[in-house]
């Protein structure tokens, strides 16, 4: 690509991130910790550990999975690029000069097998989320570079574990990679790759909380794991409607993590939490109050409301 059809594609952002790289402070262990409270993505997530990569990707695919949730596919061009399940990308988008933080909530598998990784992003008005529902269409030209220090990558030499998943809104993203990472785990061992089982969770529990019952975006997707899993649970919460449906009304509260505990084992659980900024806090709270360790208990503050995704 010449440096004339490169720009563009390339925002200037994108060359203000590369000269920054050298600045970053990589911790791929500092979990449980709040980014930086800058004005934007970058400022916010100066910190976070980065790949090496930025890779060209184009949009091979846009869905509308709610009325303020879009979804995109995108074909990376870089076979190098490799991310891990619970991790989110820097994207950078043609004529916007805001860098954009979204979540994946495809599997790593998938970009292995496909070379694609999906992303959703919430309805809002700053730019980068704006951009997706408004003005980006198959075809366009994007580019991409994975972060995050909060992801699920077990080592085959980690003791047995369970696995707890809270989402809530649209932070069902990288949790659903998470689960998604674990179904292609449990396919793979069903095919006789054996060195599998010593990365599979015992027990996956994802408690799921959204407004309404067509803001549980993925719910069908999420049904079909359950369905084919026997080691794999969910249950979805409504906070402004009834139960119906098998949904329970109202917040993911202290009974619920008790009731958890019914089926994990408290000793072994791991949890990840992903959702607005005071139910982090509350969630944690409540897993701590029941015995958890703290170090067990992981997410990430990195975004502001207006740009959750």
């Amino acid at each position: 690509m010449t440096s004339c059809k490169l720009s563009k594609v390339l925002p200037s952002c994108l060359s203000f991130v590369l000269k920054r790289k050298k600045a970053l402070h990589f911790n791929n262990r500092n979990f449980g910790r709040k980014m930086t409270d800058g004005s934007n993505h970058l400022e916010r997530t100066a910190e976070s550990g980065r790949n090496n990569i930025t890779s060209l990707a184009t949009v091979i695919g846009l869905r509308q999975e709610s009325t303020t949730v879009k979804s995109l596919r995108l074909k990376i061009h870089d076979e190098r690029l490799t991310f891990k399940a619970g991790q989110w990308v820097d994207m950078f988008m043609p004529e916007v000069d805001i860098v954009g933080g979204f979540s994946m909530y495809s599997s790593p598998e998938q970009l292995q097998r496909e070379g694609t990784i999906d992303l959703a992003v919430k309805y809002s008005t700053h730019p980068p989320a704006l951009w997706v529902h408004t003005k980006c269409n198959e075809g366009t030209k994007v580019y991409i570079r994975v972060g995050g220090d909060i992801y699920y990558d077990p080592g085959v030499s980690e003791p047995c574990h369970d696995l707890l998943l809270i989402a809530g809104g649209i932070g069902i993203n990288p949790l659903l990679s998470i689960l998604c990472h674990v179904r292609d785990l449990i396919t793979l061992k069903k095919k006789g790759n054996l060195e599998c089982d010593k990365l599979i969770p015992q027990k996956v529990l994802l408690l799921y909380s959204a407004a309404k019952q067509d803001e549980l975006i993925f719910k069908n997707q999420i049904e079909k794991i359950v369905f084919s899993n026997d080691e794999v649970k969910c249950i979805f919460y409504v906070t402004q409607a009834e139960s119906s449906n098998g949904l329970k009304a109202g917040r993911i509260g202290k009974d619920d993590i008790k009731e958890s505990f019914n089926w994990l084992k408290e000793h072994q659980t791991k949890t990840y939490i992903c959702g607005p900024s005071p139910m982090i806090t509350n969630m944690e709270k409540l897993l701590i109050d029941q015995g958890l360790d703290e170090k067990t208990i992981l997410y990430e503050k990195w975004w502001i409301p207006a740009e959750t995704a």
